[in-house]
């Protein structure tokens, strides 16, 4: 799962309080469900991938469970965005900010220094990310050499396709000809 799938899969649980920090709620696991819905179309619009729920419901788990330090970058990088937007569009499931979880262990100044060079993926535009023109951290290139050898893979997939199709084609005209 690359970068900008978990920073949107992020953004929207964060904003719909999938964890259900903020109430008590009526039919949680329906809630929850539709949230995660939610997520399953945000990321086949955007991204152009078919994520399956429970795929999703592990990822988050993981990223908070296991992953602190991605988990980490991944909200900074929405904080950055919230700030340069003036906070998130208005929506129904939209409240308070959530206030800062108790096991997080503030950052470091190395860590905030650190912070300012992670790349930003402000939004999908068709098949195009949008990228701040922040600096790029080792990390960040990573994210995008993998984005890059995937869509290779893809492309070459795509052309073994093509090709596979002309040959049936020649192989029709063959044996139209002998007719």
């Amino acid at each position: 799962m690359s970068f900008g799938e978990m920073l949107e899969m992020v953004d929207i649980l964060k904003r719909a309080d999938y964890d259900g920090k903020y109430g008590p709620y009526p039919n949680p696991n329906v809630r929850k469900a539709k949230i995660m819905a939610k997520v399953v179309k945000s990321l086949h619009r955007n991204f152009g991938v078919r994520r399956s729920k429970d795929q999703l419901i592990k990822r988050w788990s993981d990223l908070k469970l296991l992953e602190h330090e991605q988990y980490r970058k991944i909200r900074r990088v929405l904080q950055k965005r919230e700030k340069r937007l003036g906070g998130h569009p208005s929506s129904e499931e939209n409240r308070d900010p959530p206030p800062r979880e108790e096991e997080e262990i503030p950052p470091t100044q190395a860590e905030q220094e650190e912070e300012e060079d992670v790349v930003e993926i402000v939004t999908t535009i068709g098949d195009r990310d949008v990228v701040d023109p922040d600096p790029f951290t080792s990390d960040s290139a990573q994210i995008l050499f993998g984005q890059i050898m995937g869509c290779n893979l893809k492309l070459k997939n795509l052309k073994k396709n093509i090709n596979d199709v002309i040959q049936k084609n020649k192989n029709i005209i063959d044996v139209l000809r002998q007719v």
